[in-house]
């Protein structure tokens, strides 16, 4: 356990000055069992650790970030692990990439049931569906999304001035106030191309190139999350892969799922559902007419690209101030 905590203190201490997210104070942190879903390179990582830093000192054992491809937690499982650790006087555990533990629902219910003084925070895939796949955890977990930065967050992190958010309401209602206020402090039209073009997620504040940093993350949302969490065989990898490139080139109108169905040789229904698979993996999103929505046959979706690939664009549609 010590060779863990000493990682916990690396990790921690080595964070950096890293801007901090609204959602930390959205989450109930009273909750148990806290899920933080995400993309990948949205930050799940580094939320876990500005939350220990936040709230817990660096000698204070009884909070601890783990990862769990560790190979240790690997063999002897999520309970026993946290038993150990609750056993030993901690109270708060810290567990990033929960699926890649086998049956880590299951467990993630008994140490729910087990050690009613320990909470366990943990993050996992956006394509992940915490409740509706795993219906263990129903009641007991409070489920989060973690998305890029806002328009907003990206401003405050280039001009180290912070701005207030605002509902949707209150800038219908009071708009012009708003933007004085904004613009008596910066201005946001010098930063926004710059957000089109790279702002959306965090790693691109680190060295090396940002588009073959973006394009090793879409591959391994689509080879590691959407194969690894659906459970679908490595050998329709290829089709998937194939099917968002055909969706990524075929712009912005609305997808003909029949015809995609035909050049890659699979049913509707298969289509459909890998369209799905990507939707949940933040890849692309699906707008339906009002009153319909996925599963529905009957209309065709349409289907929003988020691909900075294609339009060197980190954009989800976060941009409100």
């Amino acid at each position: 356990m010590d060779s863990f905590f000493r990682t916990h203190a690396y990790l921690v201490s080595h964070l950096g000055n890293t801007i901090r997210r609204d959602l930390m104070d959205e989450i109930n942190w009273s909750d148990r069992l806290i899920g933080i879903k995400g993309t990948r390179g949205v930050g799940k990582t580094t939320f876990l650790l500005q939350y220990a830093k936040e709230k817990f000192s660096l000698d204070d054992k009884t909070c601890l970030y783990i990862n769990a491809n560790n190979f240790y937690l690997q063999n002897i499982g999520i309970k026993e692990f946290a038993g150990d650790f609750y056993h030993n006087g901690g109270k708060v555990l810290l567990i990033d990439q929960v699926f890649k533990h086998p049956d880590w629902s299951a467990q993630l219910r008994e140490c729910y049931e087990s050690f009613k003084g320990l909470k366990i925070v943990f993050t996992g895939s956006s394509v992940m569906r915490l409740k509706e796949e795993n219906p263990e955890l129903n009641g007991i977990v409070k489920s989060y999304n973690l998305r890029g930065f806002s328009f907003r967050e990206y401003l405050q992190l280039m001009t180290k001035i912070r701005l207030p958010k605002y509902t949707l309401e209150e800038i219908v209602e009071d708009h012009e106030k708003i933007a004085s206020q904004i613009c008596s402090k910066i201005n946001p039209r010098e930063h926004f191309q710059s957000y089109l073009h790279h702002g959306y997620y965090p790693f691109f504040l680190g060295q090396g190139n940002y588009s073959e940093k973006l394009l090793t993350y879409m591959n391994m949302m689509i080879e590691v999350d959407i194969l690894q969490v659906k459970q679908i065989e490595l050998k329709y990898l290829d089709k998937i892969k194939k099917l968002f490139y055909m969706l990524t080139t075929n712009g912005s109108t609305i997808p003909n799922v029949s015809q995609l169905s035909i050049d890659l040789g699979m049913s509707r229904a298969t289509v459909m559902r890998y369209i799905k698979n990507l939707m949940d993996a933040r890849l692309v999103n699906m707008i339906y007419a009002p009153g319909d929505d996925y599963p529905k046959k009957q209309h065709q979706p349409h289907v929003q690209l988020l691909s900075a690939v294609v339009r060197q664009s980190g954009y989800s549609g976060d941009i409100l101030l």
